[in-house]
């Protein structure tokens, strides 16, 4: 099976859009600022649920209720073969082995919920290299909630060549003290301003507030602080839309939440005295997110008036729209394409 990259309607005019973009999100960075889809090649698929397997969290692990096995659904429709983006050669996938590979080595922080919001493929080769390397055991979190499909709108087939490319070490049966870390695609809300058009498969998704644990089971299970980890913080500044509601409901209950990017975790200096791990207090703290209310795409009644397919209740003009409270303006920019991927 071949999957096409579906173009966005219009090139997008950086100089003179970048701001009407703000504020920037990891889905605007992916869509707009990063690097394009890469070119694909032959892949001989395994079973659907031979890739779970080496995915999904075993039943017995405290974190395995947050993962989704949606797009290793997706696979067996394959008939055994795709033409798939060679994810390997991204600089964004090396840059998040580098980083996770340094991580490893000056130890993670205990009570602490990662969050990578990077795109799909680099998330798996983070979580899979840290999870081989890491002292202690991680439990990747999977919640990628979408197919690929021959025209869609965001690169899914992208994510699914991630997971085919990187395998994770799972913690073993019974272990319950281990390091969450939630994956996340950051292609899953780009292109917000495209009308996806007839015929395009709008495979965007959002994760909704029961999609991330609450506050109440972070605390139940020892969670004191949240990183959250994008790929520059050059080009996006604040959590995605989609997180906004969790962020906040975190912040008020005390949690810490910080916000770091691949660079970051990539020098943070190595453990001194013989301490281990890290003083990750010290380091976190210039970190520190404070994440102040803000109007999002959740809200918005436009988005999911020009989105289709999941997000639509009937040809992407619902009636009632997901997360919609009065009084709020929506963005307001609309009609902004973009190729798939990249500024290019």
């Amino acid at each position: 099976m071949k999957l096409r990259r579906q173009l966005g309607l219009a090139q997008l005019a950086l100089l003179s859009t970048a701001c009407s973009l703000r504020p920037w999100t990891p889905s605007v960075s992916v869509a707009y600022f990063t690097e394009d889809v890469p070119a694909t090649r032959a892949v001989r698929l395994p079973r659907g649920s031979d890739l779970a397997s080496a995915w999904m969290l075993p039943a017995s692990d405290p974190w395995a209720a947050w993962s989704k096995p949606t797009i290793f659904g997706a696979v067996d429709a394959m008939g055994g073969h795709a033409e798939l983006p060679d994810v390997r050669s991204l600089e964004a996938v090396s840059s998040a082995e580098r980083a996770a590979s340094h991580l490893a080595s000056v130890g993670l922080p205990a009570d602490t919920l990662w969050i990578l919001d990077l795109r799909g493929a680099a998330s798996c080769a983070f979580a899979a290299r840290l999870t081989r390397e890491s002292r202690e055991p991680v439990s990747p979190i999977v919640t990628f909630n979408n197919w690929p499909s021959d025209a869609s709108v965001v690169p899914a087939d992208e994510t699914l060549a991630g997971l085919l490319s990187f395998t994770p070490r799972l913690p073993p049966e019974g272990v319950r003290a281990t390091h969450p870390m939630l994956l996340l695609d950051a292609w899953r809300l780009a292109y917000r301003f495209d009308d996806p058009g007839a015929g395009v498969y709008d495979n965007r998704y959002m994760l909704a507030p029961t999609d991330v644990p609450s506050a109440a089971q972070l605390h139940a299970r020892g969670i004191t602080r949240v990183v959250y980890v994008v790929e520059d913080l050059d080009d996006a500044e604040v959590e995605e839309d989609d997180l906004h509601a969790s962020f906040r409901a975190w912040q008020a209950a005390g949690l810490g939440i910080h916000m770091v990017d691949l660079a970051f975790l990539a020098q943070v200096p190595a453990p001194v005295g013989g301490q281990w791990p890290v003083d990750w207090a010290l380091r976190l703290s210039p970190r520190t997110h404070w994440v102040r209310e803000r109007y999002t795409l959740v809200d918005d009644p436009v988005f999911y008036m020009r989105a289709r397919a999941g997000f639509g209740l009937a040809f992407g003009r619902p009636r009632i729209y997901p997360g919609w409270r009065a009084g709020g303006y929506g963005y307001g920019y609309g009609g902004f394409g973009g190729s798939r991927g990249g500024g290019g």
